[in-house]
């Protein structure tokens, strides 16, 4: 009967998402390890530390730093109290907006993308905590949101979910060989593939991580767009050698015998140039660490997002509506993080801040290049002053 009862499955999907704002409150407490800090953002007064032992104590603490502001006099200015995360001051009073920026803040939640749909979770549970109206729910919604919950709980505490759709863990990359020529053939098969080919004319091979796996969902989208010096794959890939023919491939793989690894592909921080009215694809920042000075030449922006992509069109929408994208900080018109703009040097030193020092290095001029991509399918034209959206059909 219950399989039938559409009802019971709308209860079962409520209730999964009233526990996210729980989970919040109960990891909340831990973090506090039995005090929080409130510093005013004026500078007018010193800091207040409050014990806290649950949740209760938390609204508390935020209730009694509320009626330090208003016992000043009118005439006088008001301290605005905000929540120490580390060495950042958010603004907190206890509901769920202010446990979701608390838990961003404190490095709890991650990837962009995500930080959208953590913010269309928040509305929904707000029509199920406030409801105006009956509604139902199905199967596979009610389903897919307690599959969000368990990944959203699992990150609260530090663990990422394998195979994830909002906080997956990292990905394994293997080693495999590309081969492409002139008349726009692209290949790719694991590395091992070298010793059951013979050479072909007119081919030449690299080496490279990759996560691209086919038929899986890691099968990358656009793993023929591989190039060493710009992100245009849409998972992290690492130029390992390359070009050369098949047997000097073979030679290096049997000399270095690489090996695969893993890699987080959420958060990443990207560095794009905007010269002369075109906007570069994105860079790894040790990559443009190591460019030339005529290379560096031009307005640089930081950018943080999940894929290359996000950064490169947040990147260009800067050129559009003055307003459309932000400048500093969260993009509320696109998944990605405004880390900096400005001279190359600037822009580097906001991605040292993001991520540690930088150790640039320069890898070789290595593009995957045929015929059939050239100007035509890439999301980014290298070749053309006016980017052009990739077609998706």
């Amino acid at each position: 009967m219950g399989l039938l009862d559409y009802d019971v499955f709308t209860v079962v999907d409520d209730r999964a998402l009233l526990v996210m704002e729980q989970a919040l409150r109960e990891r909340f407490v831990q973090w506090c390890a039995g005090a929080v800090t409130f510093e005013d953002a004026n500078g007018l007064e010193s800091p207040v530390i409050e014990d806290v032992r649950t949740y209760d104590d938390v609204f508390a603490a935020v209730k009694k730093v509320g009626r330090r502001s208003r016992r000043r006099p009118r005439q006088q200015p008001s301290p605005q109290w905000q929540l120490k995360v580390g060495s950042t001051l958010i603004d907190f009073n206890g509901m769920l907006a202010g446990l979701r920026a608390w838990a961003r803040a404190a490095g709890l939640l991650r990837g962009q993308r995500t930080r959208g749909i953590e913010h269309a979770m928040s509305k929904v549970r707000d029509a199920v905590a406030h409801p105006t109206g009956y509604h139902r729910t199905t199967p596979v919604e009610t389903a897919r949101t307690l599959h969000d919950l368990a990944e959203f709980i699992n990150q609260l505490w530090g663990h990422p979910t394998p195979g994830g759709r909002l906080y997956p863990a990292p990905v394994e990359r293997d080693v495999v060989v590309m081969a492409w020529n002139d008349e726009g053939s692209v290949h790719m098969a694991q590395a091992d593939a070298l010793r059951d080919d013979t050479d072909a004319d007119g081919y030449l091979y690299i080496l490279i991580r990759s996560v691209s796996r086919p038929g899986s969902r890691y099968e990358d989208p656009y793993w023929s767009e591989f190039d060493a010096r710009f992100e245009t794959t849409q998972f992290p890939a690492e130029y390992l050698w390359g070009p050369g023919s098949r047997s000097d491939a073979l030679a290096w793989l049997d000399a270095e015998q690489p090996k695969g690894d893993t890699v987080d592909y959420v958060d990443h921080v990207f560095m794009l140039r905007e010269h002369d009215g075109q906007v570069y694809p994105p860079m790894h920042p040790e990559v443009a660490a190591g460019l030339t000075e005529e290379e560096q030449r031009g307005t640089w922006h930081t950018v943080r997002a999940d894929f290359p992509e996000h950064a490169f069109a947040h990147v260009r929408g800067l050129n559009g509506s003055p307003h459309a994208h932000a400048r500093t900080g969260d993009c509320r018109s696109c998944p990605a993080h405004h880390l900096g703009s400005g001279s190359h040097e600037l822009a580097l030193r906001a991605a040292e801040e993001a991520i540690g020092v930088v150790t640039p290095r320069r890898p070789p001029a290595v593009d995957v290049h045929t015929p059939r991509k050239t100007g035509t399918t890439t999301f980014w034209n290298k070749k053309s002053t006016t980017p052009r959206p990739r077609r998706t059909g």
